[in-house]
């Protein structure tokens, strides 16, 4: 698990050095804050930069498919919302509909327990970030994900 401040860190040379050629995102708190319906200038910036460098990405949820289809129908991105995560499958199913293969493919998220555990599961290449909100929910959770982060962690 490599770990990152933020998710437009995690740029195209870094990901197309290494193979990746599609990039499963989390949405809230990874891409944008709860209930934000568009990406912020930077992210969407980033997510410019990774179409340009032919790298694809696809949203990989938790959230109700109202959710995460008011974020990305505007933005034409493909989504899956209610993953299921931390289990694996919705993260397989993802990279079936983008056509690549595991190995080819990389999670981001901000939540150990959900998104890092997903793409273990998935036998995916995983890298967590820090919530681009950060409240008394985010401490408490941090607080107890912390040990966990610390065996795996491996900053970029």
């Amino acid at each position: 698990m490599n770990i990152l401040e933020d998710i437009c860190e995690l740029t195209p040379a870094w990901l197309s050095g290494r193979g990746f050629r599609a990039v499963l995102a989390d949405l809230d708190n990874t891409l944008a804050g709860y209930r934000v319906n568009e990406p912020d200038a930077a992210v969407a910036l980033w997510m410019a930069e990774l179409k340009k460098a032919g790298i694809a990405l696809m949203i990989v949820s938790n959230a109700r498919e109202e959710r995460v289809a008011a974020f990305c129908r505007p933005l034409g991105l493909p989504y899956l919302a209610k993953a299921g995560k931390p289990g694996g499958q919705g993260l397989l199913e993802a990279v079936k509909r983008l056509g690549v293969n595991a190995n080819e493919t990389v999670m981001v998220g901000d939540q150990y327990f959900t998104d890092m555990r997903a793409g273990r599961n998935a036998g995916l290449q995983t890298v967590l970030v820090e919530p681009r909100v950060k409240g008394f929910w985010f401490s408490l959770r941090r607080l107890y994900e912390t040990p966990f982060i610390n065996r795996r962690a491996e900053r970029l």
